[in-house]
């Protein structure tokens, strides 16, 4: 698991780094610059002739990173050429050191924009600290590096993105290669921004962890090694009960696909037990679909709650309606039990309507919690914009504020699915999924992952992390059936199916 952090916190452990262990800026600039440089090198290690490479700098440490990476380019055979947008008399003491090692070196730098082309253009101008939208001159130099043919190199994060939140500033460069330091932004990792990264590569420098542990950043992400570290382990002598039951309440007359997506995702994660209830029409799909469950049924408004009894966790709400019976039905869960429960879809928009179920649900979180279990919700943007009342068209930060007082005031895991899906914890941690892709857009999905989930927390204790895991998990299914297939043929079905290779370790980690 690696940490992300926001532009204070990076800034924060920048200075740590430099002020408290020692390590000055400089030195931290120049690692800064190799690592780079060395990128760079890996993808041009087979160009026989000389390279020309175009590097943009401002007038901060950004910039003196860009200073300090063409001079090391150039020691290593590289025909370099700097620019500037105009001359800064603000320029930060690293940027002035760097630029002016570079004035004895007999290097120039030029003041505005290039009129050649280059084989590598490198955006240096603007680091993660910028929070005002990029106009005037610094405008028309992005726009000027984004016509050019070369290959794009953004360093620490594209000029024009905002590290905290991944929104457009204006305007923005748009990179084939970012190359970070330390550890990832937000802006790497949530859209429209990560669009603009290209390949990102997070390269050490020098600035440890400790640096972070006063003030210790609230986000997360997880990588393909976790899996290994937070799977719950198979034990040679055990049998179904070691794995603990799933329990799905899904699927009403119309809507029996969801049932079978969800319990069978379930399943496939490796629950000892799935256990469903579901409307009688879905008798026979359900036993061709997943003979291996056990199945009870419901007709009106009489559900058998009693033969969840010993479930671990529940996964409610996926395709049930939201008429009186399915709100009867929320009641009734929430009255009952006490376990592990993971709230979806209907679920959820029920609980939308009822303010006085959103009080049950906290009287439950609670009760779980002594119980060792989680309650997780699962909404995608316009479920929680139902549930809170936040407009869609609102700020990114104001949906960050509003996911995490959620999180807080229900005591509830918060699974917020999007493009990047977070997940937040009533804690104030934050988790960003880093797998997935656009073919995952289709109907159905949401289902297989809420199975996911499901089959996770009825097996972990820790429950944000069985939601953390199992988002991760879910685009990872996602990225295996993309690339043995295509994003546009993609169906939920298939991610459910992927789950036998990629908890074999067979999909590749598509994340960062």
């Amino acid at each position: 698991m690696k940490y992300v952090v926001t532009a204070a916190e990076m800034q924060w452990a920048d200075q740590y780094t430099s002020e408290k262990l020692g390590l000055p800026s400089l030195v931290l600039m120049e690692r800064a610059a190799m690592v780079t440089a060395d990128e760079i090198c890996k993808r041009f290690s087979s160009v026989k002739r000389a390279v020309k490479v175009c590097i943009a700098c401002g007038s901060g440490n950004n910039g003196g990173d860009g200073f300090a990476l063409g001079r090391i380019l150039n020691e290593r055979g590289f025909t370099v050429h700097f620019f500037m947008a105009k001359e800064d008399e603000k320029a930060s003491e690293a940027n002035r050191v760097q630029k002016e090692i570079l004035g004895r070196l007999g290097h120039t730098v030029s003041t505005g924009q290039p009129m050649e082309e280059y084989d590598i253009v490198v955006d240096a101008l603007f680091g993660t600290g910028l929070h005002r939208e990029i106009t005037g001159c610094y405008g028309e130099m992005i726009c000027c590096l984004n016509r050019m043919k070369g290959y794009k190199v953004a360093v620490d994060i594209p000029s024009g993105i905002n590290s905290d939140d991944g929104r457009v500033l204006g305007c923005v460069f748009q990179a084939d290669l970012t190359v970070t330091f330390a550890f990832h932004k937000w802006g790497h990792l949530l859209y429209p921004g990560k669009d603009f990264c290209g390949e990102v590569v997070c390269k050490d420098i020098g600035i440890p962890e400790m640096a972070l542990y006063e003030k210790m950043p609230y986000g997360r992400m997880l990588q393909k090694a976790d899996l290994n570290k937070y799977l719950p382990q198979r034990v040679n002598n055990s049998h179904k009960g070691t794995y603990g039951k799933a329990g799905v309440i899904a699927g009403s007359v119309q809507m029996g696909g969801a049932v079978i997506l969800c319990s069978r995702a379930a399943m496939k994660m490796g629950v000892g037990y799935t256990k469903v209830i579901t409307a009688k029409a879905n008798r026979e799909a359900l036993l061709a679909a997943i003979p291996e469950a056990l199945l009870y049924f419901f007709e009106g408004y009489s559900y058998p709650l009693e033969m969840l009894e010993d479930c671990n966790a529940l996964a409610v709400g996926p395709g049930i309606g939201t008429d009186r019976g399915a709100e009867s039905l929320i009641e009734a869960v929430l009255d009952r039990f006490h376990c592990s429960l993971v709230l979806d879809a209907d679920g959820i928009n029920i609980l939308a309507k009822r303010k006085d179920l959103q009080d049950k649900l906290k009287i439950y979180a609670k009760a779980a919690q002594e119980k060792g279990g989680t309650v997780i919700l699962t909404p995608h943007k316009k479920e929680f914009s139902r549930l809170t009342g936040i407009s869609m068209e609102a700020e990114p930060e104001k949906w960050q504020e509003e996911a995490l007082k959620v999180s807080a005031e229900l005591g509830a895991v918060l699974v917020l699915k999007d493009a990047a899906t977070r997940i937040y914890t009533p804690e104030g941690l934050v988790y960003v999924n880093t797998t997935g892709n656009p073919g995952m857009s289709t109907a159905g999905s949401g289902d297989v992952l809420t199975g996911i989930i499901c089959g996770l927390a009825a097996q972990m204790k820790d429950g944000a992390m069985a939601a953390a895991l199992g988002v991760y998990i879910h685009g990872l299914c996602g990225d295996h059936g993309a690339k043995e297939g295509n994003l546009y043929s993609l169906t939920a079905g298939e991610m459910a199916d992927a789950l036998k290779y990629v908890l074999k370790g067979d999909a590749e980690d598509e994340s960062l």
